[in-house]
């Protein structure tokens, strides 16, 4: 039988923009936002939902503007997702807060830790992407689909946007091993072997099928930033930030990682050797523990 999906939310932000969330794991818990990968959607933490539940944590996943029901948001920047952060917290009568950011997700949550450190009560990214375009090195070791995206990300994005739509195409019309064969240069072994569960390559599927509900732009313009310029400097974040990063990721290698590590002042890198980019989602009990310890 079918899992039912998790019920979405629609609030408007003062903008009169539209935002969609779901919500996981203990509603009288600490409220953590969680920000999916890239291409990715809220209904991504349902890996987490009885971790969150033991271990005492609301998860409030956001999609982030023109990504699945949240309305686009023209000519946005990294800098801008505070602000619909802060709005969603007041809405719902949260003080402070923390934040997970997974994969492409991750620059976000560093957006909010620089921008908004003083609502936050920890930071953590998993599997994070880094600012690739402040440092080539990072390119060496990019998966060969993310390098062709990322040689295309300095032109019009209408050159970038054509091909990436080829992603949200076979996440809806290939089944779920389909889709999953058609990401397989960016997959590293431990990931493959995990897709081999019929339920979690739909539930991947899914996941990125929901991403382009509202076709390729939204996703497009959400990836784009992070190959660009982010608008920030990580030496100016002052907030303490967890890093959880398998040795085998192709996604998000596990170099980001370090990059990340030694680049901002205050950091703990917890690696878990022989684990890929999509396996971490099982690793949500240690990060909610871990988190918690600095809450």
């Amino acid at each position: 039988m079918q899992r039912a999906l998790p019920v979405t939310h629609i609030m408007q932000l003062p903008t009169g923009r539209k935002l969609a969330y779901c919500e996981y794991g203990d509603r009288a818990g600490k409220p953590v936002f969680y920000f999916h990968g890239t291409p990715g959607s809220r209904l991504e933490p349902q890996l987490g939902e009885e971790a969150a539940h033991g271990q005492g944590c609301h998860i409030i996943a956001l999609d982030r503007p023109g990504v699945g029901r949240s309305d686009h948001a023209p000519g946005r920047s990294l800098l801008d997702w505070p602000r619909d952060v802060l709005a969603t917290a007041a809405e719902r009568g949260f003080d402070r807060f923390g934040l997970i950011g997974v994969s492409g997700g991750g620059p976000y949550a560093l957006a909010c830790a620089h921008a908004i450190p003083e609502r936050l009560d920890f930071t953590v990214l998993i599997g994070s992407w880094a600012p690739v375009a402040e440092e080539p090195d990072l390119w060496k070791a990019m998966a060969p689909l993310d390098r062709f995206f990322g040689k295309l990300s300095g032109k019009a994005s209408w050159v970038f946007t054509l091909p990436f739509s080829t992603i949200g195409l076979a996440a809806r019309w290939l089944s779920p091993q389909g889709f999953v064969s058609a990401m397989d240069s960016s997959m590293s072994d431990p990931d493959r072997t995990l897709m081999q569960d019929d339920v979690m390559a739909r539930f991947f599927a899914e996941d990125i099928r929901e991403a382009f509900q509202q076709g390729v732009r939204g996703p497009a313009e959400d990836a784009l930033l992070l190959y660009r310029e982010w608008g920030f400097s990580l030496a100016d974040i002052p907030v303490e930030v967890l890093l959880f990063h398998g040795t085998e990721d192709t996604f998000a290698p596990y170099s980001y990682a370090q990059y990340l590590n030694d680049s901002l002042p205050r950091s703990q890198l917890h690696t878990y050797p022989g684990e890929g980019h999509l396996t971490m989602l099982r690793r949500f009990e240690d990060v909610f523990r871990l988190a918690l310890q600095h809450a």
